[in-house]
């Protein structure tokens, strides 16, 4: 289970589907269609381009497995500085 904070104090609840190179794909309650949170410059952004923070539930996940320890990895940013790139 993950929580969705957004800036205007609005929260989501959701289930994480899929997680990688800084992505995160979310089924979220009571929509019809997935969102997608991408870390740019150590903050989690929406596809409307707000910023938001992610909350992982830790009682629906065992603390020694192992898909835990990458999920917590992803949401603390600790693993690599994220490298800034210019595209205009």
């Amino acid at each position: 289970m993950i929580y969705i904070h957004y800036n205007n104090g609005r929260v989501l609840q959701g289930l994480v589907l899929a997680f990688g190179d800084r992505l995160v794909r979310v089924a979220v309650k009571d929509s019809d269609d997935a969102a997608e949170f991408r870390l740019v410059n150590q903050v989690w952004v929406s596809e409307d381009c707000e910023v938001v923070k992610l909350d992982f539930a830790e009682q629906f996940v065992p603390a020694e497995s192992a898909e835990f320890d990458l999920l917590e990895t992803l949401y603390r940013c600790e693993s690599q500085p994220v490298s800034t790139q210019r595209v205009m």
